[in-house]
């Protein structure tokens, strides 16, 4: 790959990333200013690091990491503020933040797998993981055996977690593009 298209994908993944980047400072630093001057801090290093970036890698979390060490150094600065938050509870926002995402993510790609389901499986997944219908419930609904309708969610079960498997870092990539 030329440098040319190198840095064409690294500044649309950049461009793409500021809304997300500064939510992620946001909750790390409770004041907007000084999140929005952590924002720039963080996108000059990460203009300044381009060449270090592994195009194959997540950009996301390569951005959101050197984010963390702006908001770690700004507030060290600032350390005898009661504004701003201690060193333990930045890890724990950062987690819950990553965390977050991941779960938006699997949501996504589960919410992809449901509409692949053939139709008689869709309806009873509803059933049972939407109105959280019981087994009894389902098997007197649909008038099927409740062995059948155990089965079967069994197999939903199966064919949703392989394909949420297999769609998760097209839904992921899709988000970082």
């Amino acid at each position: 790959m030329s440098e040319d298209s190198i840095s064409f994908e690294f500044s649309k993944k950049l461009t793409a990333l500021q809304k997300p980047l500064y939510a992620y400072i946001l909750t790390l630093l409770p004041n907007r200013t000084e999140a929005e001057d952590i924002l720039q801090e963080t996108n000059l290093i990460l203009c300044k690091k381009a060449n270090e970036y592994d195009p194959k890698g997540h950009f996301q979390g390569w951005a959101f990491n050197i984010a963390r060490y702006q908001v770690m150094g700004h507030i060290s600065k600032f350390k005898r503020s009661k504004l701003y938050f201690s060193q333990e509870i930045i890890d724990n926002l950062a987690e819950e933040s990553a965390d977050l995402k991941q779960i938006e993510l699997t949501r996504k790609a589960l919410q992809i797998c449901y509409e692949l389901l053939p139709k008689h499986m869709k309806s009873m997944a509803q059933l049972r993981f939407r109105e959280d219908y019981s087994l009894d419930k389902i098997s007197k609904t649909l008038k099927r055996p409740m062995g059948s309708v155990s089965a079967t969610l069994h197999r939903i079960r199966i064919k949703l977690i392989d394909c949420v498997k297999m769609k998760l870092p097209s839904v992921e990539a899709k988000l970082d593009a």
